[in-house]
């Protein structure tokens, strides 16, 4: 697949502009022009206590402590409680206790773009990671990038999950490593023959004011096969990435998603 891929590319690789080697080269501007403004040295901190505040501290400081040591305590029962939820409705939901692998291929037809994005995710419960790699090539250059939502709160409302995550995106050359955010949905239906997954991701800010990348994509799967506990399940998609606000890529997806639960 890779092979036949690749030849698409060669053919219509005349039409194409220089799209990789723009993001690269303003990676590149980004990380010189702001190379000064990680120089320092950091302070240890003290630990923190989970103790709530003292009245000896002052009206205004007990009261505003109160506050702020009562919202996070809740918030941790909360998601504590809705773990344990969660687990009371995994034999209706397994797939909220998985492990999901993809592997596919994509193309941007007007660009002579070629896209190979392996990935990993993990689900349980409330909460979700998802690493993946992603390597564009056209006729310029390549570029390389691992990006990796660290930690995603999920919500579920019957088969329907919304999702909110933060992480990181890392380019391998120039090397350099942005914040990044996303919200996405995780739907099941047909009796989870079929899902359903959107995803927005959002960077920080460049050096130049644009954002290095935001992003935009969807995908379906079928669960076509099983094994035991795996799930074999072809995919098709669509996906848009924009970086710093000047190139653009619109892939189109095919490959093969893998769930184990």
């Amino acid at each position: 697949m890779r092979l036949f891929f690749s030849c698409i590319c060669c053919i219509i690789a005349f039409y194409s502009s220089a799209q990789v080697r723009d993001i690269k080269s303003r990676v590149e501007e980004d990380k010189t022009g702001l190379g000064s403004a990680h120089s320092g040295t950091l302070e240890r901190s003290e630990p923190a206590y989970w103790d709530p505040p003292d009245i000896g501290e002052g009206l205004a400081a007990f009261l505003l402590g109160g506050l702020v040591y009562y919202t996070a305590y809740g918030a941790y029962r909360g998601l504590d409680y809705g773990q344990y939820l969660m687990q009371l409705r995994r034999r209706e939901h397994p797939e909220t206790f998985s492990l999901q692998g993809d592997i596919n291929s994509a193309l941007d037809f007007s660009n002579a773009a070629l896209l190979l994005s392996p990935s990993v995710r993990w689900n349980w419960g409330l909460f979700a990671s998802e690493a993946r790699f992603q390597y564009t090539r056209d006729v310029t250059d390549n570029l390389s990038v691992v990006d990796w939502q660290v930690l995603m709160l999920r919500f579920p409302i019957s088969n329907l999950k919304l999702e909110y995550g933060i992480g990181f995106s890392h380019i391998v050359s120039p090397s350099k490593t942005y914040f990044e955010q996303s919200v996405g949905l995780d739907w099941c239906i047909l009796e989870r023959k079929v899902t359903l997954q959107g995803q927005y991701r959002w960077s920080q800010n460049a050096g130049s004011g644009n954002r290095y990348r935001y992003e935009a994509g969807a995908s379906i799967d079928y669960e076509m096969a099983s094994l035991d506990r795996l799930r074999f399940c072809p995919l098709a998609g669509i996906s848009y990435q924009n970086y710093f606000d000047n190139t653009r890529f619109r892939f189109y997806r095919l490959g093969l998603r893998v769930r184990m639960f």
